[in-house]
């Protein structure tokens, strides 16, 4: 019976924490006037990039170590999203992206210039996120851009492991939107990269 209970009381604090959580998110009317005020950092995974790896004729312009690649549909994301961004303008501070082809490609087709690479949002193949890394992009996700927003262009294993209760697993192309002002860089938003042409 006690165990019960305590179970029972377990699940109503979950559940309340959760609820907590929830109504800190931003609901569709309320992100984009927030993101133009700027402050938060778009945190985002690469868009589609199938994990089949190119061969030397199939390869992409530039892909000179055959890695993965977008295919036509993370093109034509990418693009979408890119104007989508500055339809809404959304000012971009810095755009700052791992070293793998598929990121430079996901930031190229979006249309964005001057773009950072920054090895604390690289996934190694087989090795994963190390410590050293994790621990300087938690870092980084505290820091308020001075203006505008930053956006990161990264991995699903970078994000996992700075966000490890997130339900469900990121898509290719989704975004996180984090407020880095807030304790646990609070998550406020949720963006699949085909939603934003719709806000």
């Amino acid at each position: 019976m006690r165990k019960n209970i305590q179970t029972l009381l377990s699940a109503f604090c979950i559940s309340l924490l959760c609820g907590i959580a929830f109504s800190q998110q931003l609901g569709n009317e309320e992100l984009i006037p927030a993101l133009r005020n700027g402050g938060y950092i778009i945190f985002m995974r690469h868009a589609n990039a199938p994990g089949e790896l190119p061969t030397a004729e199939t390869a992409a312009p530039g892909n000179s170590n055959l890695e993965r690649q977008l295919d036509e549909k993370g093109r034509f994301d990418a693009r979408n999203f890119g104007e989508a961004i500055r339809r809404l303008q959304i000012p971009i501070l810095t755009v700052e992206r791992s070293p793998t082809f598929r990121t430079r490609q996901t930031a190229e087709h979006a249309g964005f210039g001057d773009v950072l690479i920054q090895d604390f949002l690289l996934e190694e193949r087989m090795v994963g996120v190390t410590p050293a890394r994790l621990e300087r992009l938690k870092e980084e996700l505290t820091k308020k851009p001075a203006s505008g927003n930053r956006l990161f262009i990264s991995h699903s294993g970078n994000i996992k492991a700075s966000f490890p209760e997130l339900d469900p697993r990121i898509e290719q192309g989704e975004a996180l939107i984090i407020d880095p002002t807030q304790s646990n860089n609070v998550l406020i938003a949720r963006v699949k990269i085909t939603e934003w042409v719709d806000f």
